[in-house]
């Protein structure tokens, strides 16, 4: 299914009509690979958390390829955080597909400078 929705997403893109299923996507992939990677580690017992690296550099490239359980499980929990949080992702899809009334915010009109903190 994330598949099929991924390819009617990019069909829409190419044709100059974007929607929410972006978000949809998003939300669904991250969800998935949280589960995989963390059913992974459960696999892997003891040893699922071991993490190979701790040099604390940039990496050259983000792959997965070649590296252990616990970089990816750990890799995987940032999947819901970049690119729109999951709570984001869930209020454009409520709002947007679903219909459903728009989240109250009483700073909407507010700078950013302007709020208090």
């Amino acid at each position: 299914m994330a598949r099929l929705a991924g390819v009617r997403l990019r069909q829409q893109l190419a044709a100059g009509q974007p929607g929410p299923e972006g978000s949809a996507a998003k939300l669904v992939f991250a969800k998935l690979n949280q589960d995989v990677t963390e059913f992974e580690v459960e696999l892997a017992g003891p040893d699922g958390l071991r993490y190979a690296d701790w040099s604390m550099r940039r990496p050259d490239g983000a792959s997965y390829f070649n590296r252990d359980a616990g970089y990816r499980f750990l890799r995987s929990k940032g999947n819901s955080i970049e690119g729109g949080t999951s709570e984001i992702l869930r209020n454009i899809i409520a709002e947007r597909v679903l219909g459903l009334p728009l989240e109250l915010r009483v700073d909407k009109d507010v700078p950013w400078k302007d709020l208090p903190r």
